[in-house]
């Protein structure tokens, strides 16, 4: 597996060059169809393709096509940054396609690459190795269509993707918003806070020592090899505590909570890392991760993930709707409405502004509306007698307002 590794890193390499030259002197696109005809007369006339394969070679076309139609896109759009495919460097993954066969009774169907056993281990059936012993942590579920076998520092693991039919959209009824911090992870709405866990903090003195031993290996050695992966094992241990911890927060806010409307701020997290002082912090929280998976988690569910506009939410009064004459600066952690005398803790503050720009908005939209919409009496305008009822959607879309 590790020759096919080289194999498809030479061959993605190669599709990438053949496109670039074909462009430089010809003028004109190497399409995916015109490589996969150069692979079929490859693989006649050289070894080193028959052994590989077939699927695994087309999924790495697949990618090169993909990579190129995302830089084009890109020049389209006229994006500041093209990102034209660059050379790779190492393969980490194999990917094939299931493809479908024919039943008896004429319907077509893909091939289960899992075989269950009673026995410990499951078998995975690979293409030129056969049936390979893993271990499942829980049963396909739909059509299986892809499979991805994955190298990390901890062992080989099987990524298998499937399609599911479409969950249907619940009813929205009870929402929460959360702003998401440094100092604790996220405040929800209803004042809540979650303890920022800095995995990244934790590790760091393990990780200087173990980067001091790599070090002063000679490079290429054997025991070279054997720090980096003890190096690289550190890594992924860190990483997996983020996500584990992420995918559990998630998990909490929607289900043990029972809220199936999930709101959060639209933050253009790649500009807030620029910030020396605080990269560092925002990189380990993972925020990016966090938004990711809450929008999965409701697809998936049949859940509602909504972000809106972050603009002054925390330098607004979240009962009377006026903004802060003074800038607030991340070391005040209280807002001191000087308007109306509200008292409130800095992020739940922000919390309820993110609530209550969402709720000034149509349900199923991207909700960036403007603060004032949703502050200027939001009782008298919507007919509301407190802040939770807010949280009803259905409401709103039958106010005169809207």
């Amino acid at each position: 597996m590790f020759g096919w590794f080289n194999h498809l890193c030479e061959l993605q390499n190669s599709a990438r060059n053949n496109r670039k030259h074909t462009y430089e002197t010809e003028g004109r696109f190497v399409s995916r169809y015109d490589q996969e005809q150069l692979l079929k007369v490859a693989r006649k006339k050289y070894d080193d393709f028959r052994e590989v394969p077939q699927d695994f070679q087309v999924s790495i076309l697949k990618r090169v096509d993909k990579a190129f139609d995302a830089f084009r896109e890109r020049c389209k759009e006229g994006a500041e940054k093209k990102g034209y495919p660059r050379f790779k460097m190492r393969v980490r993954s194999l990917t094939w396609c299931l493809r479908k066969h024919k039943l008896k009774t004429g319907e077509r169907v893909r091939q289960n690459p899992i075989r269950e056993t009673s026995w410990k281990h499951d078998r995975l059936k690979v293409p030129k190795l056969g049936e390979v012993k893993i271990y499942m942590h829980r049963p396909i579920e739909g059509d299986p269509k892809e499979v991805v076998l994955v190298k990390k520092a901890s062992g080989w693991y099987a990524h298998i993707t499937c399609e599911l039919p479409d969950t249907p959209k619940v009813e929205p009824t009870t929402a929460i918003a959360v702003d998401v911090g440094t100092t604790h992870y996220l405040t929800t709405s209803e004042g809540e806070k979650e303890d920022n866990p800095r995995y990244y903090r934790q590790a760091e003195g393990l990780l200087r020592k173990h980067s001091k031993d790599f070090s002063r290996k000679k490079k290429g050695s054997h025991r070279w090899q054997k720090q980096q992966h003890i190096l690289a094992l550190h890594h992924e241990q860190t990483a997996n505590k983020r996500k584990d911890f992420i995918g559990k927060l998630v998990y909490k806010l929607y289900h043990h909570k029972e809220n199936n409307v999930l709101v959060a701020e639209d933050l253009s997290i790649s500009n807030m890392v620029k910030n020396k002082h605080l990269s560092k912090s925002i990189s380990d929280a993972s925020w990016a991760k966090f938004f990711q998976w809450a929008g999965n988690i409701a697809e998936r569910d049949g859940f509602h993930f909504h972000q809106v506009n972050p603009k002054h939410t925390s330098q607004t009064c979240s009962c009377c709707g006026q903004k802060s004459p003074k800038k607030l600066s991340l070391a005040i952690r209280t807002f001191d409405c000087q308007y109306c005398g509200t008292v409130l803790d800095r992020d739940h503050n922000a919390a309820l502004n993110i609530l209550l720009r969402a709720a000034a908005a149509l349900r199923g939209e991207r909700w960036v509306t403007d603060l004032y919409e949703a502050r200027n009496n939001p009782q008298k305008a919507f007919g509301f007698k407190n802040i939770n009822q807010l949280s009803l959607f259905d409401a709103l879309l039958s106010s005169p307002m809207l």
